[in-house]
């Protein structure tokens, strides 16, 4: 098998952990970094990644299982950063609340809205 493939492999193994890390731990600039280098190292792993007809099954499919595993566990850095944003969005609610939505109308003013009126009179009679 070809060993820059592995090579690049193991910095996308290595790079997804430190990700992983970040986003536990929940620091914002190093998770922003951290995830641009794994782009960057995950576009140079699928230039590589065409299995090479030379190499033999068995080390395919430890390939394969490597690689796998990273999809799944790119799921599971999805979820996690979801829940993260979703932790951020309530502690935002909590240091600036918004006013609710008003359930009946539109809400743009303090006393309420003119009725609209109904039928054919168009004009307003005193």
């Amino acid at each position: 098998m070809n060993d820059a493939m592995i090579k690049q492999l193991d910095l996308v193994e290595q790079q997804f952990n430190q990700v992983a890390a970040f986003l536990a731990s929940g620091q914002a600039p190093q998770l922003d970094t951290a995830s641009q280098a794994l782009h960057a190292l995950t576009v140079e792993l699928a230039r590589l990644l065409p299995f090479p007809a030379t190499a033999s099954t068995a080390s395919q499919k430890a390939l394969r299982q490597r690689v796998v595993a990273i999809a799944s566990g790119l799921q599971m850095l999805r979820d996690n950063l979801s829940r993260q944003a979703a932790y951020n969005q309530q502690a935002l609610q909590v240091v600036l609340p918004t006013p609710s939505k008003s359930t009946y109308g539109s809400g743009s003013s303090v006393y309420g809205t003119v009725a609209p009126q109904g039928g054919v009179q168009k004009y307003l009679a005193a």
